[in-house]
This record gives structure tokens, sequence and C-alpha cells, in this order.
């Protein structure tokens, strides 16, 4: 091995044991192993979405609230709906734990999700479930900023397509910063979605603790 193969290698092992150090610090023994806590809650930046009233949604809307927000689209077979169900049967604990708790459902798919069926498919699994859209100018960097991703097929694909995104819940404080992560259980032939329970009782140690 060479004197440059050898330096190569020494600063490839002083940043892999770097990156380590940093994720055993940025990770909470306290919480399950699905949820990513934050040690520094992370900035959110302005943004501006619509909520399904036509009303303007913005950061100071999550000003003094938990906010536990989730992505998804009307037209999603199996996650979403999954999601929703699960969300929308821990809202009661949720604002008992912390009574400013606010639910949000995020659409990803502007070009098939409207206002109008927006409201209507919030109000099915929850009528406090409030729901929001943006076309991609706006909904793309909120998304990014989030720490989550969405992705939409070319324009030219039938209007039966499917949007793939991601699949975590995230959690938002009261002073408007990332907090939290409530990552999905993937198990082998059945839908990545959150565990209820486990979402609940982290949320409490989070909040609470």
């Amino acid at each position: 091995m060479t004197k440059t193969q050898t330096l190569i290698v020494s600063i490839l092992a002083c940043v892999a044991f770097a990156v380590g150090i940093y994720s055993s610090l940025d990770k909470d023994e306290s919480v399950s192993k699905n949820t990513h806590l934050y040690t520094q809650p992370r900035e959110l930046k302005e943004f501006e979405l619509i909520d399904q009233n036509g009303e303007r949604f913005s950061k100071s809307n999550m000003m003094g609230q938990w906010s536990v927000l989730f992505l998804g689209y009307l037209s999603c077979p199996d996650i979403c709906p999954t999601t929703m169900m699960k969300l929308s049967r821990l809202i009661p604990d949720l604002t008992q734990v912390q009574e400013n708790t606010q639910v949000l459902f995020l659409s990803v798919d502007p070009k098939r999700d409207k206002v109008d069926n927006i409201q209507q498919y919030t109000n099915y699994f929850h009528e406090s479930i409030l729901g929001l859209r943006a076309e991609h100018k706006s909904l793309y960097p909120f998304v990014r900023n989030l720490g989550l991703m969405y992705s939409i097929p070319p324009e030219e694909v039938s209007e039966g397509y499917f949007v793939d995104h991601s699949a975590s819940v995230v959690l938002i404080n009261p002073q408007g910063q990332i907090h939290a992560m409530f990552k999905p259980y993937v198990e082998l032939g059945e839908i990545p979605s959150i565990n209820p329970e486990v979402l609940l009782s982290d949320f409490k140690i989070i909040t609470v603790e």
C-alpha cells in the first residue's frame, strides 16, 4: 500500500469514527429504536401551504402546539389509509397527554388532490385532522426540510399513477421546530406503518419527561 493509499484509508477511518460518534450522540436511548429524537431540534423554515378550508397555513399555525404530521395522497391504496386510521384512533390519547396537539395530513399529489376532496378524506378518519396541500414549488422544499421525500411519476403516466413517499410521521414542537420522527415498522408481507402504542409511549416521553 502506498503512502497516498494509507493516508486515504486513515482519513476514511477518521470520518467513519466521527460519524459513529455523532450518530450515538443523536440517539436517545429512552425512546424506541424506530423513533429518532433530535438532540437539537431542527429549524423549520418559513413555508406557505393551503389547508382543507382554503385558508393559508404557515409556520405560525404550528406555534404553541405539538404537530403530528404525515405525508400521503388520496389515491394511496395501503400505507396512507392504514396510517391515517391509526393516527385517528390515537388522537384522544395524544390530546390527553398534551391538550395542544394537532394531527396534520399533507398531500403530496397536488395534481389530483384539491381542497374539497382533501377535506372529505380527512373528515372520514377524524374531524379534527387538518388536511394540507401546496403546489410542488412550495411543497417540495417544505417536505425536504422535514427530512422526508416524495416522488411523482413523469407527466405522461396515466391518471392511475402511484406516488412514492415517506411513511414516517414527523413531530414538530410548540416552538415550530422539528423535534422527532416516528419511523414505520417494516415486516415481511406487511404494509410499512407506525406502531401506535410505541408512538404514544414515545410521545409521552418526549413531551412530558
